[in-house]
């Protein structure tokens, strides 16, 4: 099975999304274990990680950073809007 594709996505602190799914699944996502990688050392830079586009389905940085949908899809977990956000 196919993960869906990006639709949205809005940056929390601590270097995570809220993203939307085609399928309207909001999911959250940690980007922090993939700062010690080379290519997403720029996104430490918290003003590098807000700058983001979303292209073919799946979120890319202009520093060139990017994942697949199925990795950002798997690798979230639920996005609960009762959750307060702020004690994450």
């Amino acid at each position: 099975m196919q993960s869906p594709n990006i639709k949205g996505a809005n940056a929390l602190k601590g270097h995570m999304l809220i993203i939307t799914f085609e399928n309207d699944e909001k999911k959250i996502f940690d980007l922090k274990p993939y700062l010690k990688y080379p290519v997403f050392e720029p996104l430490k830079d918290y003003k590098e990680f807000l700058d983001f586009i979303i292209e073919d389905g799946t979120i890319e940085w202009k520093c060139g950073a990017d994942l697949s949908p199925d990795t950002f899809y798997l690798e979230s977990f639920d996005y609960n809007e009762e959750v307060s956000l702020k004690e994450m």
